[in-house]
């Protein structure tokens, strides 16, 4: 099983530059995954152009401004359509996975969150999802919980682990604060255990979906998190897995791929701390 995963957001802070995202769905073509899984935000709430309220698009006139929406349709739906048609000519098998942020510029629903279309309702309009759909791509709603090849998957585009931290739940030692906070979430069932919340956006009627189903910890926890540097870290047997982002605030970032080897034939006893390990690609300057 290889597996790519890429979260955003995808542009630098200070311009709507999208060949990152376009870099890294070229490698997904050149070195097909059989899944692809894309974390927002794919419009940053948080871009210097988008937070304006006057954002231009690369190539267009400086006082040529336009709208939220059209980012979304005439910008960053044609990179994902380009990206994915190469995808799916290449490995047609290939599944695209596409979570939504809480950072998305037009999306104002908290945790849990819809898919994407919904998530930023009219703004992404139903022909616009439908052609991702027929590319291939699921719109899966935040966090999400799923199952690849046998494998169980918990995955969210938001920080599950500094909350962890922040609330002074694990202060020592020191050098394993990370692994213990890790190890918290698997012992709480949960990705957000913290109360009060943080994020403080979410929706307590629905925060159920912020649990592990059935209160089985998964095999697999994708996450981005802004504590400690992008990695694949095991813990009690659980893989979590932090991607980074794919641009920083000034800076290019990274993506992970995972990969998983079968289990032996005959059913033999190898853990999945055995079979998977995982790589950082870092993008090119």
């Amino acid at each position: 099983l290889h597996v790519q995963v890429m979260a955003g957001p995808f542009c630098l802070r200070n311009g709507l530059d999208y060949s990152p995202l376009e870099e890294g769905l070229e490698h997904a073509a050149s070195h097909p995954p059989q899944v692809l899984l894309l974390l927002g935000p794919f419009v940053d709430a948080n871009n210097l152009s988008v937070a304006s309220g006057e954002p231009v698009l690369p190539g267009r006139p400086e006082g040529e401004v336009c709208s939220l929406p059209e980012v979304y349709s005439q910008h960053v739906l044609p990179a994902l359509r380009r990206g994915f048609a190469r995808l799916k000519a290449a490995s047609p098998a290939s599944e695209i996975l596409v979570v939504p942020s809480l950072d998305e510029a037009l999306g104002f629903h908290p945790l849990p969150q819809p898919p994407l279309d919904v998530a930023v309702g009219p703004s992404l309009d139903a022909s616009g999802a439908e052609q991702l759909r027929r590319l291939g791509a699921r719109l899966v709603p935040n966090p999400a919980h799923l199952s690849v090849e046998g494998l169980r998957l918990t995955v969210t585009s938001a920080d599950a682990l500094t909350p962890v931290l922040r609330a002074g739940l694990v202060l020592r030692p020191e050098e394993k604060r990370i692994e213990q906070a890790q190890r918290l979430l698997l012992q709480q069932r949960s990705l957000f255990p913290v109360m009060p919340r943080e994020p403080a956006s979410v929706a307590e009627a629905r925060a159920r979906a912020l649990d592990f189903p059935g209160q089985e910890v998964p095999d697999v926890l994708v996450f981005p998190s802004a504590t400690g540097s992008a990695s694949g870290q095991f813990v009690d047997g659980r893989l979590f897995v932090n991607p980074g982002s794919v641009c920083r605030p000034a800076a290019l970032g990274s993506f992970a791929e995972m990969w998983l080897t079968p289990p032996p034939a005959g059913g033999g006893g190898a853990s999945l701390v055995q079979r998977a390990r995982v790589d950082i690609k870092t993008f090119s300057s």
